[in-house]
């Protein structure tokens, strides 16, 4: 079976599609279904497009890659299915999606970011509404089968499209496990790992953590694109990288998983909360988005809402050793029974030959 892979970025760049339609295509591969991606981003592009200010610059770049997506898209071979992850293009209506329905062959649409939900991009500004936001109503409709990240965006897309799939964000539980021998350091580690595009979230932990280094001592390990300090704080900044990642996050007692709320967190599956649960590690979380889903108050993490919670429940994290274990064991329990990537692969190939039976709605 020949897969079409239409997705907006290069491989290896972004999260969300690294550990979606990249990571299955690696086992689809073994299983007689061979994945061929188009990239819309490459990495000359991503080196200006992330920048603040450049305006004029990236208008002209998005132009010239809207036309070369274009006609790649047009002078692609025929596939069995189309799979398009997000969107065709990182701007402008969905012309390129429409494009390959004279193929009449199955499309499946992956989202995985409520990316219905208008918001304003902290490096774009007002060029974010050249993505027109109205577009992911049209791929819910165009679409045979839609692959939705969790509950909260599956139900939105069910007033569009009457096959929608539940197909949660999985990690490779055997990459992502514990390191035992980190659990009871004296100098507890509290890590955070992300992007620049939610690094503004971290500072809404940092009055907690003023106060609470007054009391206690530990570091406090960031991995992103962006370095970060603040006063007063140990911070350990870490440039992310595939291969330090997980080595980097292994060390660490706490995962933290703060988010602004606001129409677009609430939608959100926060991939970093299994990251860190699948490494044995107890989460503290805003209770927000898939948080609420996933973490138990008290079982595997905490929930939390306010400065206060913060303060408190990380505190008694470090003070009690013990309770990170527990916490740990749990929250590793609870990714292996939900969110092993070997189960969805099963699940994945019959919905693919499934699909393809069917053919066109």
């Amino acid at each position: 079976m020949k897969v079409l892979a239409i997705v907006p970025y290069h491989l290896d760049f972004c999260a969300g599609q690294r550990f979606r339609i990249e990571l299955w295509a690696k086992s689809l591969a073994s299983r007689g279904i061979d994945v061929q991606f188009l990239s819309f981003m490459d990495e000359s592009l991503a080196e200006v497009f992330y920048q603040k200010n450049k305006s004029l610059q990236k208008a002209s770049l998005l132009l010239n890659y809207f036309v070369k997506q274009f006609a790649r898209t047009v002078t692609a071979t025929k596939p069995d299915i189309i799979f398009i992850y997000r969107e065709a293009s990182l701007v402008g209506p969905a012309i390129i999606e429409k494009i390959v329905r004279r193929w009449k062959i199955p499309i499946v649409y992956d989202i995985d970011e409520p990316l219905f939900v208008p918001y304003v991009s902290p490096t774009s500004g007002r060029w974010s509404k050249l993505k027109f936001f109205s577009k992911y109503d049209e791929l819910f409709k165009l679409s045979d089968c839609v692959f939705a990240a969790n509950k909260a965006i599956a139900d939105y897309a069910s007033k569009f499209n009457d096959n929608v799939r539940i197909v949660p964000m999985t990690v490779d539980v055997e990459r992502y496990k514990p390191n035992e021998a980190s659990i009871n350091n004296e100098k507890p580690v509290i890590a955070w790992v992300g992007t620049r595009t939610n690094q503004p979230n971290v500072r809404l932990v940092v009055p907690a953590m003023n106060e609470l280094v007054k009391e206690k001592e530990f570091t406090f390990r960031i991995i992103a694109d962006e370095e970060m300090k603040f006063d007063g704080l140990d911070v350990d900044f870490v440039p992310w990288s595939y291969n330090i990642e997980v080595p980097k996050l292994q060390e660490a007692q706490i995962g933290i998983v703060p988010n602004i709320k606001n129409d677009w967190s609430r939608w959100k599956f926060f991939f970093k909360t299994i990251q860190f649960m699948s490494l044995g590690m107890p989460v503290v979380a805003t209770a927000n988005g898939t948080n609420l889903e996933i973490i138990e108050d008290g079982v595997n993490g905490f929930l939390v809402d306010n400065e206060k919670d913060w303060y408190e429940k990380l505190k008694l994290l470090m003070e009690q050793p013990d309770l990170r274990k527990k916490f740990g064991e749990n929250a590793r329990k609870t990714v292996l029974q939900r969110f092993d990537i070997e189960r969805q692969f099963d699940f994945l190939e019959s919905q693919f030959n499934e699909i393809k039976k069917k053919g066109v709605k």
